[in-house]
């Protein structure tokens, strides 16, 4: 929504700000806030008041917040290919209704480029 708001000049652009902010996002999300929240900070000098459940990587850190950052690697890593899929077919049906469902690819209700 805030990439549509600020206007590229070219999809190709804006797809790949859109990208970007996805994955900038999520990184937030999931690697700094859930790593902070979860960490017990209370034998560090600077504790910003947190005393989360996890005072070092181990199988339980792993089985509640390592399912989460494989998540959004994965997440990450297929979201540009599935958004690109997800253009060409919204393209794809565009192109279709204006032929009118015809299997002529020259025939078309615009009448300008």
């Amino acid at each position: 929504m805030l990439i549509d708001w600020i206007g590229f000049p070219t999809e190709t652009e804006r797809l790949s700000k859109t990208t970007t902010v996805t994955f900038l996002v999520q990184f937030f999300n999931t690697a700094f806030l859930l790593l902070l929240v979860g960490a017990n900070l209370s034998e560090q000098p600077i504790t910003f008041w947190m005393s989360g459940q996890f005072s070092d990587f181990n199988s339980m850190w792993f089985r509640s917040i390592g399912n989460t950052l494989i998540g959004t690697m994965w997440f990450n890593a297929w979201f540009p290919i599935l958004e690109s899929l997800m253009y060409f077919g919204i393209r794809l049906l565009f192109r279709i209704l204006d032929r009118g469902c015809s299997c002529d690819k020259y025939k078309t209700k615009k009448t300008s480029i």
